[in-house]
């Protein structure tokens, strides 16, 4: 029983271990969000929000639910990457 609960501790440990290493880029985010969103918004603009917060209004955003001044078209990761910058800045 010991056993196959240290099994079951490594396992989970190492699930937790490569989600964090496929973690939103905010490098990746930091060249989206200049050629994207760069003209009107800067990273200073989201100062003190997190980025569970920043990606939730993205979004909202590329879904139309949000006014926008342009229709923005991202992906999944691309949403998250921004958001990740953003919340970094």
């Amino acid at each position: 029983m010991f056993r196959k609960s240290l099994l079951m501790m490594a396992a989970l440990s190492l699930a937790v271990w490569c989600g964090a290493a496929l973690a939103a880029d905010a490098a990746a985010g930091k060249v989206k969000a200049d050629d994207a969103c760069g003209d009107c918004h800067d990273v200073a603009d989201w100062q003190g929000e997190d980025a569970a917060a920043i990606e939730a209004m993205i979004r909202e955003v590329a879904s139309g639910a949000v006014k926008h001044k342009a229709k923005i078209s991202l992906s999944d990761a691309e949403i998250a990457n921004i958001a990740a910058y953003w919340a970094g800045g």
